[in-house]
This record gives C-alpha cells, sequence and structure tokens, in this order.
C-alpha cells in the first residue's frame, strides 16, 4: 500500500502537471459573456481566423448548456456559414440534458452521457475549434465530467484541441466554464446578503440564496469569468467570489453581453471584440470585513477595456486600441455628481457611465457614489473613486460612439442604513 507522504507526493505531481498542461496550451479562448449576436464581425471574424479562416476552419459545437441544445445548434451553425465557414466542416457534438421540443423524432436528453464516447472524442480532436453554447453552466459540467472530477474522453478531446493550437470558444454558460473557479448562479444583492454557496445539490440553484461557486474547466489561467456582466449589474458577485477565492488568484474577468474577451494563448495576452467592454477587478490590496453580518469591502483595484483594448497577463500592462488618447487633465466632462440608487441592480446611468462619464473623464468630481436598497432602510453603498495613478483613454468612433479605456479606479462596497425624510409634512 503507498503510504500517506508518498500519496501527498503523487496528489502534488498530478496537480503540477496538470496546471502545466495547462500552461503550455498554445491555443486562443473566445470567451463571449452572452447575447452574441449574428452581426458582430469582430467576435465571428476573430473566431473564424483562430480556427484556420473560413475554407480551413472546422467546428465541434457542444449544446450540453442548452435547454434547446439542437436550436442553439442550428442558431451558430447559420452564423457561421453566413461567415463563410463550410456547413461540412460544422459539426454537432450530442452532448446535452435536456430535450429539444423543436425535434420531435429526437429526445436530446438521451444524449447526456454522450461524453464518454471515443468516436465523438474523436470527431472533436480532429476540429480546429471547439464551440460551448449557452445555458446553464452546470450541465456542461455534469455531462463532460466524470464523478470523481476527471474528464470525460471529449473533455479529454477538447483540451487536445487548445492546446495543439485551436481556438475554445463559447457564449454565456458557455464562458462561464472556462475559468477554474466557476460561478454557477446568484445575483449581486444575494452575494452580499448570504455570501457563497459550495454545496448545492440541485439542478436550478436559486439566484436569491448567495452566489454558487463550484468548479469549472479551467481553460482560461488569469482568473474568474463572469459573464452578462454589465447588463446583469454582476460587479457585486464578482467582488464577493474574488474576495472568497484569493487563494487561488486575486482577478476577475467580468464580460458585458455581445462582447468577447480573447485569451492569446502564446502571448499570455487579452484583447477584447464586441460592442461594450470588459471589467478587470483585482483584489490584491482589497479587505473585507462584517458590519452587522455584512460584508463591506474596500480597496477594489477596477479597469475597464473596451474594442481592440489589451491586457499583458504577466505585467498587468493596459494598452488601448490605437487611435484612443489620455484625456486625464483635459477631461470632456465638467459636472457635479448628485448620486444615484440602484446599480447593483440595475439604474439609470449604466455602470460604464458611471466609470467612464460621471468619473474618469469628469474633472469636477473624484468620486461618485450609489446605493441599491436591500430593505427599508438598509442597502449597500457602492463607492468609485480616482486612484493615484488611474488612466483614461478615449476615442469618438463615428460607428460605435464613445470608446473608452479606463485603468486603477478604486471601489468599496460598504453596508448602509438609510433614512429618508420627507422635506413637508404631507406624509
Amino acid at each position: 500500500m503507498l503510504n500517506s507522504r508518498l500519496l501527498s507526493f503523487l496528489s502534488a505531481f498530478l496537480l503540477s502537471v496538470g496546471s502545466l498542461c495547462q500552461a503550455l496550451a498554445q491555443g486562443n479562448l473566445v470567451i463571449v459573456g452572452g447575447g452574441l449576436e449574428a452581426n458582430n464581425r469582430s467576435v465571428f471574424e476573430q473566431l473564424i481566423t483562430f480556427a484556420g479562416g473560413k475554407e480551413k476552419a472546422t467546428f465541434a459545437v457542444i449544446p450540453s448548456a442548452g435547454g434547446a441544445p439542437m436550436q442553439s445548434f442550428v442558431y451558430f451553425r447559420n452564423i457561421l456559414i453566413s461567415y463563410g465557414v463550410k456547413p461540412a466542416n460544422i459539426h454537432l457534438v450530442p452532448i446535452a440534458v435536456m430535450d429539444d421540443d423543436s425535434t420531435l423524432d429526437i429526445n436530446e436528453s438521451e444524449w447526456k452521457n454522450n461524453g464518454n464516447d471515443p468516436n465523438l472524442a474523436d470527431i472533436v480532436r480532429g476540429c480546429s475549434a471547439v464551440w460551448f453554447t449557452g445555458g446553464d453552466q452546470a450541465r456542461t459540467m455534469k455531462t463532460l465530467t466524470l464523478p470523481d472530477g476527471g474528464q470525460t474522453p471529449v473533455l479529454q478531446a477538447v483540451w487536445d484541441v487548445y492546446r495543439s493550437g485551436g481556438v475554445i470558444g463559447g457564449t454565456s454558460a458557455g464562458a462561464a466554464i472556462m475559468s477554474e473557479v466557476m460561478i454557477g448562479g446568484g445575483t449581486s444583492l444575494a452575494a452580499l446578503g448570504h455570501g457563497v454557496i459550495r454545496d448545492y445539490a440541485g439542478d436550478d440553484f436559486p439566484e436569491d440564496q448567495g452566489v454558487l461557486i463550484t468548479k469549472g474547466i479551467g481553460f482560461f489561467p488569469a482568473g474568474i469569468v463572469d459573464q452578462h456582466f454589465l447588463v446583469r449589474a454582476r460587479i457585486g458577485r464578482l467582488a464577493v467570489t474574488l474576495m472568497n477565492e484569493k487563494s487561488k488568484g486575486n482577478l476577475g474577468f467580468g464580460i458585458d453581453e455581445n462582447t468577447a474577451l480573447i485569451y492569446h494563448g502564446k502571448q499570455n495576452r487579452i484583447s477584447i471584440a464586441g460592442v461594450s467592454g470588459v471589467i478587470i477587478l483585482n483584489v490584491s490590496n482589497a479587505s473585507v470585513s462584517r458590519i452587522q453580518n455584512m460584508p463591506m469591502i474596500r480597496n477594489l483595484s477596477l479597469s475597464y477595456l473596451e474594442e481592440g483594448d489589451s491586457y499583458d497577463v504577466a505585467t498587468g500592462i493596459v494598452t488601448p486600441a490605437e487611435g484612443k488618447q489620455s484625456v486625464k487633465g483635459k477631461e470632456h466632462h465638467d459636472k457635479n455628481y448628485s448620486g444615484q440608487t440602484g446599480i447593483l441592480s440595475g439604474g439609470q446611468d449604466t455602470f460604464r457611465e458611471l466609470i467612464t462619464a460621471d468619473l474618469a473623464d469628469n474633472k469636477a468630481t473624484d468620486t461618485v457614489q450609489n446605493i441599491t436598497f436591500t430593505s427599508p432602510g438598509a442597502g449597500f453603498q457602492v463607492m468609485l473613486r480616482k486612484s493615484g495613478d488611474y488612466e483614461v483613454f478615449y476615442h469618438e468612433n463615428k460607428d460605435q460612439g464613445d470608446r473608452y479605456t479606463v485603468t486603477n479606479l478604486l471601489m468599496d462596497i460598504i453596508p448602509v442604513h438609510v433614512s429618508i425624510t420627507p422635506m413637508n409634512n404631507t406624509y
């Protein structure tokens, strides 16, 4: 029998081998924050280029997360064809747990164990690109990983594609699986109010019970991914997740809808494509304390990147897209900011507007704030402020409007009591 010391050595060795294999990946990742539209030429053309170009690209599409898997496949296939990919080079990998009611003669729920099919693994391995559709990320993890946490033959094949220089992409749930630490569900307010949940065994995590953290696949080595980020106001849940997972890294990447974070494996570099942007959240200097059992998180560092911007993972250096100029000291706006409510659950000014036009590109203020009510008289205040080394870059694009790059803002999330007093006695 193996003694405990030898077992510990072997475990450490296997972990190091796994990390080395990940580090040696030669391919690229196209991680989309959901809501990918067919006319998003920037994202689709880069995806197809990474796959070898429209004449040579071969796609394996895995609809495992979808509630209507066949519809998800057909939709994505038709978009690829519209960009010139050959129909014969787009392969369905039939792995799913939900039946698609649009296919009367097929029960897609019977595909749930197909991750173990060596023939499907061979199909995947022969492709230059693998795409994961949206839906529920837990379904993908259940169908592509074994009960002991190991990889099915199909997942092993996906890793082979990535390591050999292919591209792995996904949208929404297909983005969530990319990092080793996976956010499985929850809202910002639920995360702040109830904290982290790790052991939920059901199929549909209640969004109001906290933030569910589980294991992802781990293609993306730079940090934790969150998706639908600005549209669904997920800054709070990413912050809570990062503060609970600091031992595994300090960076979180919030990808908005119809936008892609592109990871260039060989260069260990990130670039942005699409119509919105990506928040990079760094908690290396952040702290968390408890006030009446609610978290107060201080000194989160925040940067915001848009189309054409890039980020060097090793150095942390942000390079703005060509044409963007620094406007620090030459801000376009000069307006007092009076504050607003609701940024953790949506508001009139979007989070993008808060960190760009309201703060970074505004000479009149160094701080903006927002309050979200969690109950009558209580809530969370988000404080955003300029650090000593913040930067803001700007370019006006005739097709896309204002384009920004903002680095090194600071953010606090503070539990507060709120008292509202009428200005007269009519109530």
